[in-house]
């Protein structure tokens, strides 16, 4: 066990809520009707489409479920262009809203993990994405009074932790970046000095997958969300 105050960063998506499977589901439904239509398409070559539009779409419109949407359509524009998109459109159209209209439903002992918490410690939330969408989700999560400070960026890389280990002046070895991401959580926090928490979790993103240095001596892993209870 840590013992003392500490700084407890979190992530959010797939951290403390459900957030890829519904991304997941959404690429399935997209996959079915594409190759249900008569487009002459297989799926090798879908796959690597929606994969490399979706990188493309992210690199000007950053993270979330609007920029995924528009990869689909992007998709649907190179795999079925002029009139025989048009039906596909209207799917693409279809499966946006009803990712939209999806709640994020808490992961299994987030909420009495962090309301433990929060009376020994600082907590803090950092996550990237659309900043009205994860916003929102976080209101809707009813864990916002939780954490004194939220910052939502368009990339979790080694600047973003250095930076806000600057302006919050925060000791690094009594601070801990937590989440599922080894590309976004888990390797910049190490790299920027702060040590750090690992909850794999089983459909994480691809993009964000990383290798792992598990001897790091800064690094814990743990199996589940309510062992931060006993670390911490």
């Amino acid at each position: 066990m840590v013992n003392g105050r500490l700084n407890l960063i979190f992530d959010a998506d797939d951290t403390l809520w459900d957030s890829n499977p519904h991304f997941l589901a959404a690429e399935e439904a997209f996959a079915n009707a594409m190759l249900g239509a008569a487009i002459g398409c297989t799926q090798a070559r879908l796959k690597e489409t929606i994969h490399r539009r979706e990188i493309e779409v992210i690199r000007r419109l950053g993270y979330g479920r609007g920029p995924f949407v528009a990869a689909l359509h992007e998709t649907v524009d190179e795999l079925a262009p002029g009139s025989a998109g048009k039906p596909l459109h209207a799917r693409v159209e279809a499966i946006g809203r009803h990712l939209a209209s999806r709640p994020c439903p808490l992961l299994p002992g987030v909420e009495a993990t962090l309301a433990e918490l929060s009376r020994r410690h600082r907590l803090m939330l950092l996550t990237k994405g659309q900043p009205d969408e994860q916003l929102a989700k976080l209101e809707a999560s009813g864990l916002r009074p939780r954490f004194s400070r939220v910052d939502v960026v368009a990339e979790k890389d080694t600047e973003v932790y250095r930076r806000l280990i600057a302006q919050e002046l925060l000791e690094c070895r009594r601070t801990f970046m937590i989440g599922n991401s080894p590309r976004s959580d888990i390797n910049p926090a190490l790299r920027a000095g702060l040590c750090a928490v690992y909850i794999p979790y089983a459909k994480t993103w691809q993009l964000e997958h990383e290798e792992l240095d598990l001897g790091h001596e800064r690094l814990i892993v743990v199996e589940g969300f309510s062992q931060l209870r006993t670390i911490f």
